[in-house]
């Protein structure tokens, strides 16, 4: 059974499967946007299939500029999408882009965009929650 470390390596793995999207396994303050962060969610620890599974509750949030509120709205939809090159979900939900041991992985649920400081930067952002049996 992996552990929470590697589950998050392998969802940011898969979140960089969409054009031009740089992941990272972790939240940071430093944010090079377009980029997304994987973040744990609260979760229930007795969620354990014997010793060989376990379900995982993640998040992903994806980060754009702010420049401007209209394009940054725009930029994040495209992330938004339920298919295509730009979806995020579309990339998660891949079977290609996860170890064969992995039972399913399914986005339950998209945000609504939102603006947000990081350190003395602003920027849109989007929450995607992920639950992943791995």
């Amino acid at each position: 059974m992996p552990d929470i470390n590697d589950v998050c390596g392998g969802l940011a793995d898969a979140v960089e499967a969409v054009s031009g999207l740089r992941a990272l396994p972790y939240v940071s303050s430093q944010v090079t946007p377009p980029q997304a962060h994987v973040y744990t969610r609260a979760y229930d620890p007795r969620l354990v299939f014997g010793d060989s599974k376990s379900m995982y509750l993640l998040g992903v949030r994806v980060f754009v500029r702010a420049t401007n509120e209209r394009s940054a709205q725009k930029s994040l939809r495209s992330y938004m999408e339920p298919s295509g090159a730009t979806s995020v979900r579309a990339q998660i939900e891949d079977s290609d882009n996860w170890a064969p041991t992995v039972d399913y992985v399914e986005v339950t649920e998209i945000g609504q965009p939102f603006e947000l400081d990081v350190g003395s930067e602003t920027y849109w952002a989007v929450d995607f929650d992920v639950d992943i049996l791995w």
